[in-house]
């Protein structure tokens, strides 16, 4: 399969150097071709090295020679690590006994999750977006689980060509989820917290088999700093809980460690801002920095573990800034990674705070200002909006299958390590995650710690653009969430077209919604992140960016704040037609939301097309009678909507992605105004009322 690959690329190559010798004439044509020919050797001829050094496998002299003290043999070094305190690795535990009385008198149901999954596992069955995966024989680490489409495992610099074109037939995140390995962590908490044997068995085969089909530099599995990085802090908590065990030392300690090195190695030279002139430093980078701090700290018994973490803790530093607004808001304007990114910093403060690594006061007051922003994006029910893109991943996993968008267990943790008590009511109990990464002293201070309401109900985070209206903190409560600001950083490659779209709960439930994800590969990929997916408008059928393939944008916006209050915000944003879009949402009374839309050109005429999406569970009825939308719950009114007169109404079904890769439908209304739109404005008016 991998000639078939290379044939099929040089045969396509031939053709685009036609294509293009035809436009650029023979001078043109020659110096391309030098260039061209001169970039391919050099291509080639790594390619060769480290063909040859892919199949030379490191000797233990040589992993010695990597490390600080003067150890016999890697047997020794892995009894010298076998020796040390659990808790010098990541998660802050030292005593099986005691944590699982801990665990029995607080988690009782999620031990029994724990040794579910993890006796799955043990029989290849694997748990991924949700979808169980059966793996016949052993797990084949290249091959996509959904379609059965097997990458070729060839030299990095054509896996990425092949990853980034069109011909690729699969959306490779779930691939790179199995090879994230975040259940081996599972694996290992079942050994720690039973004994028992199988579960040794089962690591140890699975490493070994990803170990001997993945060498060095080739394959999808090396392609992304994001995806080592992710899997050495899986293998840094796996083998804290395994590295006791004779069987996995005797076994595959050996090379465990070999590759383990090999991995952290090439990560810290391929880091995001290094690799290509083009490439912009995002939450990848955030994974890749935090890999090489917790792989630093965790195994000091490297050489290179002092360069791996001050590299790591100062180019955060700097890419927490970067990558943050001073309100808390990560810049990429998607809330899945403002989680992800908030739970790598969580890692690096937990470390610090233990005495592991170093007092880093930035990336304590990052994480503070993220997790104060997370407070207040809790929707009733304790989850956040799915504004911009989400591949759902997670720096640990250490919640299974819990509800990816519940974003109170960092808050949990965060409680904790800052002694607020306004997050531990809001995150409501010391969730198994933050247990596990802080420990039974971790316990000690929340139960200790007292709860309290937050100071503010409605609250405004103006640099990142959210604006968020709500009644309370009671779990019935109203709660509006606004878009209005930057577009997304950069690029913007994980924002979506959601500027002045509303999110709204009325009694606690969710009334509109954000349309979500669902993937990041083919025709469904600009569905769910073009504006029509979201609770705004369109202009003569003008999105408000331009999408380019996959990821990324062009002529890309940015809304304005007008005016904001407890109970009202106003936002503005001028699209390419020169259409000026001003949105006022208030809230004048409990279960009373009303949305006042001006729209000011220059007498031209134009097309206006309003999207509101509803929960999945509702259903919508117009009345002919009162002319007003009536949205039923479980067959029983729950609110009704009044409309602007003069627009055309539909009432649709499209989609909603709650779980990347799952969609369902859910009842849209649609709404077209066509006409002539003045300098001094146009006015409509909308009105969404629940009902007792």
């Amino acid at each position: 399969m991998d000639f078939i690959y290379v044939k099929n690329w040089v045969i396509k190559s031939a053709s685009h150097f036609f294509q293009r010798s035809c436009e650029l004439g023979i001078k043109g044509t020659l110096q391309r071709a030098w260039l061209q020919t001169k970039n391919q050797l050099k291509q080639w001829g790594l390619s060769v090295w480290w063909g040859w050094r892919a199949h030379i496998k490191m000797s233990d002299n040589d992993l010695l020679r990597f490390t600080t003290g003067d150890w016999k043999s890697v047997d020794a070094l892995l009894n010298h690590l076998a020796n040390r305190h659990a808790s010098s690795f990541l998660l802050q535990h030292e005593s099986p006994q005691e944590t699982i009385q801990l665990l029995n008198h607080d988690y009782p149901e999620y031990i029994s999750t724990v040794l579910a999954k993890a006796d799955a596992a043990c029989q290849n069955e694997l748990t991924l977006f949700g979808q169980v995966y059966k793996f016949s024989n052993d797990i084949d680490w290249h091959r996509d689980p959904a379609t059965g489409k097997r990458f070729p495992v060839i030299y990095i610099k054509y896996i990425e060509r092949y990853i980034e074109s069109s011909t690729r037939p699969m959306d490779i995140i779930l691939l790179w989820e199995l090879n994230r390995h975040q259940h081996f962590i599972t694996l290992g908490m079942a050994y720690w917290l039973t004994g028992n044997q199988k579960y040794v068995d089962a690591f140890c085969s699975q490493v070994q088999g990803w170990i001997d089909t993945n060498p060095l530099q080739h394959g999808v599995n090396w392609c992304y700093g994001l995806e080592i990085s992710i899997r050495l802090i899986a293998w840094t908590v796996a083998f804290q809980f395994f590295r006791h065990s004779k069987e996995f030392r005797e076994k595959v300690g050996n090379a465990f460690l070999k590759s383990l090195w090999q991995q952290a190695d090439f990560l810290k030279n391929h880091l995001q801002n290094i690799r290509s002139k083009n490439d912009i430093p995002n939450n990848h980078m955030m994974a890749e920095l935090t890999g090489l701090v917790i792989i630093g700290a965790a195994f000091p018994e490297f050489r290179k573990s002092t360069e791996w973490r001050e590299i790591g803790l100062n180019l955060l530093n700097i890419q927490a800034i970067a990558q943050t607004h001073p309100d808390g808001v990560n810049k990429e304007q998607a809330t899945g990674y403002h989680r992800f990114v908030a739970e790598l910093i969580l890692l690096v403060v937990a470390r610090s705070r233990q005495n592991i690594l170093p007092y880093v006061p930035i990336l304590e007051d990052t994480l503070e200002h993220m997790l104060n922003y997370v407070l207040f994006s809790l929707t009733p029910v304790g989850t956040a909006p799915m504004w911009g893109d989400s591949d759902f991943g997670r720096a640990l996993g250490l919640g299974l299958d819990k509800d990816f968008w519940d974003f109170r267990p960092i808050l949990s943790a965060g409680a904790v390590l800052f002694k607020r008590a306004d997050w531990k009511f809001a995150a409501g109990r010391f969730d198994e995650e933050a247990f596990w990464l802080l420990g039974s002293d971790g316990l000690g201070i929340w139960k200790q710690l007292d709860s309290r309401l937050p100071d503010q109900i409605s609250r405004t985070f103006p640099q990142g653009g959210m604006y968020i209206l709500r009644d309370g903190w009671s779990g019935d409560t109203d709660v509006a969430f606004f878009r209005c600001g930057p577009f997304g950083q950069a690029l913007c490659a994980h924002a979506h077209c959601d500027l002045l779209s509303v999110v709204l709960w009325v009694k606690g439930k969710p009334l509109l919604v954000d349309s979500g994800t669902f993937t990041y590969y083919g025709s469904w990929r600009d569905h769910f992140r073009l504006t029509a997916a979201h609770n705004t408008v369109t202009i003569d059928g003008q999105d408000q960016a331009l999408p380019r393939p996959q990821f990324n944008w062009e002529q890309i916006p940015e809304a304005k704040c007008i005016e904001w209050s407890k109970n009202r915000v106003t936002g503005s944003l001028t699209y390419s037609n020169q259409v000026e879009f001003i949105r006022e949402l208030s809230h004048p009374q409990p279960d009373v939301w009303e949305l006042c839309d001006i729209f000011r050109g220059h007498g031209k005429t134009h097309e206006v097309s309003w999207y509101f999406h509803f929960a999945s569970d509702l259903t919508l009825h117009w009345n002919n009678i009162s002319k007003n939308l009536v949205i039923e719950k479980d067959g029983k009114s729950f609110a009704e909507a009044s409309i602007p007169i003069d627009v055309n109404i539909e009432i649709k079904s499209d989609w909603f992605s709650y779980n990347y890769g799952k969609k369902e439908s859910n009842p849209m209304l649609h709404c077209i105004w066509r006409g002539e739109i003045p300098n001094d404005g146009i006015k409509f008016y909308w009105k969404f009322v629940g009902i007792e």
